[in-house]
C-alpha cells in the first residue's frame, strides 16, 4: 500500500517582512482606510516587564470607574494604604502608577479623548482574552480594562517573544473602538502583487453573503490594487479588511507576514503558495457550521471553565477572587513556616 504525501512547499519570511507589518510602520500610510488609532511608543521597559510578570497587578480601586475591575482587586477589602504597602513588600514587581505613570496617564488620555478602545501591541490584538471583560469583546472603556486584556492574552505574549527575538521597540496601540459585524470581516492573501484568495473570518453560515461574493471580490481588488500595492514595501502580505455596509468602502483592519504563521482560515498554504490561475476563490462558509457552534473561538487558549462563568457575572467574579486570595494567604503561610 502506498500512500501519497504533499510536499511542504517553501515559504521563507524576512525580518523585513514582519517588521513591515508593525502598527506604527504602515498606519500612517493607510490613515484614510483604518479606524482612528493613537500609538504610543516606545514603551519602557517596565511597561514589558510588567505584562511578562505572573499575575495581574492593578491600581487602586479608587483610581477608576470599572464595577468589573473594581471588584477584582478590592476583593479583600485592600485600602490604598495596604496597597502601597504590598507593593514596597513586592519591590520586585511592576505596578501601574508606581513604576510608568506617564504611560498609564497616556493610556487614560486617550480613552478621554476617543471613547473606549481597542487595544494591541506591535502585531496582535488581544482577541483571546475576551473572556475576561463581562462584555465578552476588546472593547475597553476605562485603563484597568486594558491592562486586563493585555495581561490575559497570549498573542500579547507571542508579540512580546517576538519583540525580543527582533530586538525591536515595543508599541502599544489605541485604536477607537467600533462594533464589528463579523460576518463582514475578511482575510485577503497577496502573493506577488496579486490576490491569490479570500476567506471569510468569521466561521459561521451567512446566508446573504453568497449572492454578494462578486461584489465584494471587485472591491477587493480595487482596494489592493489602488491603495494596497501602492502604499505597502512589500508585494506579498495578508491583509484583514472590513467590508461594511452598503459594502462601498473596504476598511483595513491589519496586515499580516505572507506566512505560514498566519492562519489561512478557508485555505491551505500549499493552495495560496501554489495558486496560478486568472481568477481566485472567495471562500464563505457554504452551511450551517455545526461543529463550530459547538466550539468557542480562540478554543486553543480556553481558561478554566470557572473562570470562564466567573467572567460573566461581577457578583460571581469576587467570589472566585476571594477563593484566590485564601488559597494564596494559605500557601504564603506554609511557605513562612517553613
Amino acid at each position: 500500500m502506498t500512500t501519497d504525501y504533499a510536499v511542504l512547499s517553501d515559504l521563507p519570511c524576512s525580518k523585513e517582512q514582519i517588521e513591515n507589518c508593525i502598527y506604527s510602520k504602515w498606519y500612517p500610510a493607510f490613515k484614510r482606510f483604518t479606524p482612528k488609532s493613537r500609538i504610543i511608543k516606545p514603551l519602557p521597559n517596565e511597561f514589558i516587564r510588567y505584562l511578562e510578570q505572573d499575575g495581574i497587578k492593578l491600581p487602586p480601586p479608587e483610581h477608576e470607574a470599572s464595577v468589573y475591575t473594581r471588584v477584582t482587586i478590592d476583593h479583600d477589602g485592600n485600602t490604598r494604604e495596604n496597597w502601597e504597602k504590598q507593593g514596597k513588600q513586592e519591590s520586585d514587581e511592576m505596578r501601574p502608577i508606581e513604576h510608568f505613570l506617564q504611560v498609564h496617564q497616556q493610556i487614560k488620555d486617550i480613552i478621554q479623548e476617543l471613547g473606549p478602545v481597542t487595544p494591541k501591541l506591535n502585531w496582535s490584538s488581544p482577541r483571546d482574552a475576551t473572556w475576561i471583560l463581562p462584555n465578552n469583546t476588546t472593547k475597553c472603556s476605562e485603563v484597568n480594562e486594558v491592562y486586563l486584556l493585555l495581561n490575559a492574552s497570549n498573542y500579547i505574549m507571542h508579540d512580546l517573544e517576538l519583540g525580543h527575538e527582533l530586538n525591536c521597540e515595543f508599541e502599544l496601540v489605541l485604536r477607537q473602538w467600533f462594533a464589528l459585524n463579523p460576518a463582514l470581516e475578511f482575510r485577503i492573501f497577496v502573493k506577488d502583487g496579486k490576490v491569490v484568495g479570500v476567506s471569510q473570518r468569521d466561521l459561521n453560515y451567512y446566508h446573504y453573503l453568497h449572492p454578494l461574493a462578486d461584489q465584494f471580490k471587485n472591491l477587493f481588488d480595487r482596494f489592493v490594487k489602488e491603495v494596497m500595492i501602492p502604499r505597502f514595501p512589500d508585494k506579498s502580505f495578508v491583509i484583514d479588511v472590513y467590508l461594511p455596509r452598503p459594502f462601498e468602502k473596504v476598511y483595513l483592519i491589519d496586515i499580516n507576514p505572507f506566512t505560514r504563521k498566519t492562519d489561512p482560515l478557508l485555505f491551505s498554504w500549499n493552495e495560496l503558495i501554489n495558486f496560478e490561475a486568472e481568477g481566485y476563490d472567495l471562500r464563505l462558509i457554504s452551511e450551517n457550521n455545526i461543529g463550530r457552534f459547538a466550539s468557542k473561538e480562540h478554543s486553543e487558549n480556553q481558561v478554566p471553565r470557572d473562570v470562564v462563568d466567573a467572567s460573566l457575572d461581577p457578583n460571581a467574579i469576587r467570589e472566585l477572587a476571594e477563593k484566590w486570595t485564601k488559597l494564596l494567604e494559605q500557601q504564603q503561610a506554609e511557605s513562612d513556616s517553613e
